[in-house]
Order: C-alpha cells, then sequence, then structure tokens
C-alpha cells in the first residue's frame, strides 16, 4: 500500500507525513482564515441578488434580460465591481449580480488590463 501524502503545515511552512514537531494542533490554510464564503458572505450575495432583482447587470446595460439564481445551471455571480485586489471592499455599492458569461468576460478584461494588455 502507498504512503499515504504528507500535509501542509501553517505554522512551520512545510510538508509533513505526521504531526508537526513545532506544533500539536494543525493550523487551517491561509485562505479558509479569511472568512471568504461563510455565513456574512452567503448573506450578502443573498441580498445583492434581492437588490438586483435576479438579473445580470451587464445584460441588462445592453438591454438584454438575463436571470440568474442563486444555485444550479443558471448560477450567477455576485461580482466586485472594483476587484479586491484593485482595493475594492465587501461593500454592496461595490457589488452587482452577473451572469457566468459577462462574469467571464469582466475576468478576461481584467486580466488583460493587469498584465498590460489591451482592452477587449
Amino acid at each position: 500500500m502507498p504512503a499515504r501524502p504528507g500535509r501542509w503545515c501553517g505554522k512551520c511552512r512545510t510538508v509533513h507525513a505526521g504531526d508537526c514537531p513545532e506544533r500539536n494542533v494543525w493550523e487551517k490554510p491561509l485562505h479558509v482564515k479569511s472568512g471568504r464564503g461563510g455565513r456574512p458572505w452567503r448573506r450578502l450575495r443573498k441580498q445583492i441578488f434581492e437588490r438586483d432583482g435576479y438579473l445580470c447587470q451587464e445584460c441588462l446595460r445592453q438591454g438584454v434580460l438575463t436571470i440568474v439564481t442563486e444555485h444550479g445551471s443558471r448560477a450567477g455571480i455576485c461580482d466586485h465591481i472594483v476587484a479586491l485586489s484593485a482595493g475594492g471592499k465587501d461593500h454592496p455599492s461595490n457589488l452587482q449580480t452577473l451572469c457566468r458569461d459577462c462574469s467571464d468576460a469582466k475576468t478576461h478584461r481584467e486580466a488583460l488590463e493587469a498584465r498590460g494588455g489591451s482592452k477587449v
């Protein structure tokens, strides 16, 4: 039987097959501690969907009605207008509802701009 893979230790920043010699308790990875995806974020996300009437705001600006849901195949995205990496906040005035296609296009545009490429 193959050996069990090691686990990442947030305390000493190495991989161990067993317990960390520096600490007896495993620490959660940094991204889990950030609080994203928890109950407060789910409540805020639901509030934004309800405020926007479950309609993609980018499609609405173009005159198209695209209905999104919170879950499932037509799940919408609660998008940061100004990205967190650019100094945006988790405030309702900085959030909007987008469909998957508009979210993907916006993410692609932002990635190109961040690399110094041309705007699409």
